[in-house]
This record gives structure tokens, sequence and C-alpha cells, in this order.
């Protein structure tokens, strides 16, 4: 290996480059692990992922409450349990921590509160009281709706009442689902009135009803899984979107 030399304008001093090459990675990497700034902004993308919200994901109705019935007897409850899982499948991808109100098919009373007529009444209060349980939750409900009219389609999504951030969080699930899966879907969201989880909610909270199964053709589409995903990956998109605003 040849090794070559700068002379210098006296011609008494020579600088070995191998040396300046050295002194310059040297250079470069003191200035890497010392830069203030480099430090600072990998450490606030770093601390913006540990503080990742938990979010609570409530499959609606359960058990004996099958909810909404759809064409061809399809049961709402079990809708309402597959989208919730997948929902909360890729929010954990996504570095979020998922709690489910439940992971079963059945309704949250407890032995106690298994009191007839009541039992609808203390599972509402149950689902709440989970969601609540975890300060600056993000709550999101999973439902479907039903109408008389077999011509209604399209989801919507209700907000906590009185609640500027579960407006913005329903906005932005809206919007990303209207853009990435339902282009002619004209629903707007609505405040969430004499519904008791989101009247009830202390954190921010919305109520998503995915679609009618009222409609046949509708009923149809959200029963297929890559339909399901799809919904639930717009879903998240939402989600992350309004999380982005908020932090930006």
């Amino acid at each position: 290996m040849k090794i070559y030399f700068v002379s210098l304008k006296n011609g008494k001093c020579k600088l070995n480059m191998l040396l300046l090459t050295l002194f310059v990675f040297f250079v470069m990497i003191f200035s890497v692990f010392f830069n203030v700034d480099l430090i600072n902004d990998v450490y606030a993308q770093t601390s913006a992922i540990s503080k990742k919200r938990i979010i609570v994901i409530d499959a609606g109705h359960g058990g004996e409450d099958c909810g909404a019935i759809g064409d061809g007897n399809i049961y709402e409850k079990n809708l309402n349990f597959q989208i919730s899982m997948k929902l909360g499948e890729y929010l954990s991808n996504n570095g979020y921590e998922v709690v489910y109100t439940r992971t079963e098919d059945k309704l949250l009373y407890k032995e106690d509160e298994n009191i007839k007529g009541m039992r609808k009444i203390y599972d509402l209060k149950n689902r709440v009281a989970i969601a609540n349980s975890y300060e600056n939750a993000l709550f999101i409900s999973i439902h479907m709706n039903s109408y008389g009219a077999a011509s209604c389609s399209g989801l919507q999504v209700y907000y906590s009442p009185e609640s500027d951030g579960s407006r913005n969080l329903a906005s932005s699930i809206q919007g990303s689902v209207v853009s990435t899966l339902q282009p002619t879907n004209k629903r707007q969201i609505k405040a969430g009135k004499d519904i008791y989880i989101l009247e009830n909610s202390v954190n921010n909270a919305v109520l998503i009803e995915c679609g009618f199964i009222s409609n046949p053709e509708e009923c149809k589409k959200l029963l297929e899984k890559e339909y399901q995903k799809e919904l639930s990956f717009a879903i998240v998109c939402g989600i992350i979107n309004y999380e982005k605003n908020i932090a930006g």
C-alpha cells in the first residue's frame, strides 16, 4: 500500500494522508454522536412512539343481545366482533396498546348484575367503566346500522357530545373511509346524543356504524373478510391521521 504525503509551503512539515483520513473519520463520528439537534430529534421520535395512547375497542352487543339482524339472519354482534378484532390487530401493528371490552360472545354484566331487565344497563355501564379506567385513551365502539328502507347504506360516525376531540376523531375516521373506500358516501358525522357510552365517556370516544346490514348488498360486503380488512385499515388510517394532527 502506498502512503502519500502532502508537503506544506515551508517544505518542513509533511502530513500523512492516512492519518488525515482517520482524523476526519473520527471527527465525523464525534459529530454524529454529539450533535445535540440530532440526538434531540431521535429522542423526540422515540418518545412519540412510546407515548402512543391506549385505544379501547368495543365490539357492540354480544351474548343474548344479538343487536340488529341483517339480511339472511346475520347477527350484528358477530360482525362487530370480527371487525373489532381486525381493527385491534392493525392498531397493535402500528404500535398502539389495544384493550378490548369483550373478547367473547357475551354481555358485560357481572354475576351479581344478572338481573332480568337490567343486564343491558349494566353491560353499557361496564363498557364505559373499562374505557374510563385508562387515562387519555381513545374509545372506539363498533356497530352496524339498520333501517326500514333497504336502500340505506354507508358508514357513519357518532361522537361524544360537547367534545371537540371526539368530533375531530369522528371527522378523521369518516373522511378516511370515504376517501379510500366509500367515495359516494355522503353521510355526515353526528353528535351521539342519547347514546349512553358516548355521553358518559370521559375520554374522546366515537361510535362507528360500519354499514347497514338491512341493505342486502352492503350486508354481503360486510361479511367478506377482505372488505372487513379494508374497512378496518381505513378506520386505522383515520385514527393515525387524527393522532398526527393533534401532535403536530
